[in-house]
């Protein structure tokens, strides 16, 4: 499958999304989460315009949204949603390679931040492939049903992630 990626996600396609991570969403929410898409599209369209976005197509059929916010001149975080069809085909680390050295070229960050609940083995693979390292848990972060559950924290560095993609690159 050919993989694109560009920038940006247009706006008008995030009900796509909503209905792409209802499946999963429980894996990617706490009580504080949209509930619903009109929730949803409200809560995405506060922080629009603070964030580059990437819209991720395989054979042309858009599948995936790839969110980048700067939180400091040095610190960034990104977000990735891709419809399950692409993450089995593996797209979804293609994809988030492509993004983040966009991101590391064109965004000037040289670290990006991950907050992943904890448990999301799916997002913590992706991670790792990526080059990120897991570097703590946040115990009692936020809730879920009423309960404290915990996030992971994995950072990942422009140095480790250039050095995973050589990596990649040299071991085809």
């Amino acid at each position: 499958m050919e993989i694109e990626v560009t920038s940006p996600f247009p706006f008008e396609a995030l009900p796509r999304v909503w209905r792409w991570i209802e499946p999963f969403k429980e894996k990617l929410s706490d009580d504080f989460s949209p509930k619903d898409e009109s929730s949803f599209l409200a809560f995405m369209a506060k922080k629009w315009q603070q964030q580059k976005t990437w819209a991720v197509r395989g054979d042309g059929e858009l599948g995936g949204l790839i969110q980048f916010e700067r939180l400091t001149p040095w610190l960034g975080t990104a977000h990735f949603l891709l419809k399950p069809e692409f993450q089995r085909k593996g797209l979804s680390i293609k994809a988030a390679r492509i993004a983040a050295a966009a991101i590391f070229e064109n965004e000037g960050v040289g670290k990006l931040t991950f907050n992943p609940f904890a448990g999301n083995l799916a997002i913590g693979s992706l991670l790792i492939n990526l080059g990120s390292k897991r570097e703590g848990t946040l115990q009692g972060h936020t809730t879920r049903d009423g309960k404290p559950i915990d996030m992971w924290l994995y950072g990942l560095t422009k140095e480790a992630f250039q050095g995973k993609v050589e990596n990649a690159w040299t071991h085809r």
